[in-house]
């Protein structure tokens, strides 16, 4: 993981180096940290993560990117595994500054699980997806993900106390002045 790390804030440090501003030199890197064969297929904003299967042993293949700015990630996700002795062997979720998110199931082999996460990610975070394979064999995990969705909508304003007391002391007055027309 420190791997992923390091390359991910080299290659945005190169990036900013040559002119571009921050928020366009963001990118995800890829990279395994064990002898596995684990790979990535597409890209931001829709890729898929396939874990290790060449029987090298424990890995982890990882997709992650530095933020150059606050965000709040939104996220679909679907996860399958094909490996015979079921998830629990290929688990894949998401990574916040180093901290992994298991979002697939430890379930029976072949049942797939999906959703839709969203995560806020402040700059200087480092944020990104993983598929763990605990023997590289047997069958790989497969997390495929798509950020190409609208942030979720903000909460409902709720009015401060002082305005609330105020709007109601406006109609009680106005309920004052019809009745006081209707009396006349």
């Amino acid at each position: 993981m420190q791997k992923t790390l390091r390359a991910a804030t080299l290659a945005l440090g190169t990036c900013a180096l040559a002119g571009f501003s921050a928020n366009a030199c963001a990118a995800y890197v890829f990279s395994n940290d064990g002898p596995g064969d684990g790979s990535i297929s597409g890209s931001y904003p829709a890729f898929t993560i396939t874990g290790s299967n060449n029987g090298a042993g424990e890995d982890t293949a990882f997709y992650v990117q530095a933020f150059t700015a606050s965000e709040v990630v939104t996220f679909t996700w679907h996860y399958a595994s094909a490996d015979t002795g079921g998830t629990r062997f290929d688990p894949a979720g998401f990574i916040h500054n180093g901290v992994e998110t298991q979002l697939s199931l430890n379930d029976v082999p072949g049942t797939p699980s999906a959703g839709t996460w969203s995560e806020m990610v402040d700059a200087g975070d480092t944020f990104g997806f993983y598929v763990y394979s605990q023997d590289s064999q047997f069958g790989a995990g497969m997390l495929a993900v798509n950020q190409d969705l609208p942030p979720p909508p903000p909460p409902p304003a709720i009015p401060e106390p002082a305005n609330a007391a105020l709007m109601m002391a406006g109609l009680a007055a106005l309920f004052a002045a019809v009745r006081r027309r209707q009396s006349d």
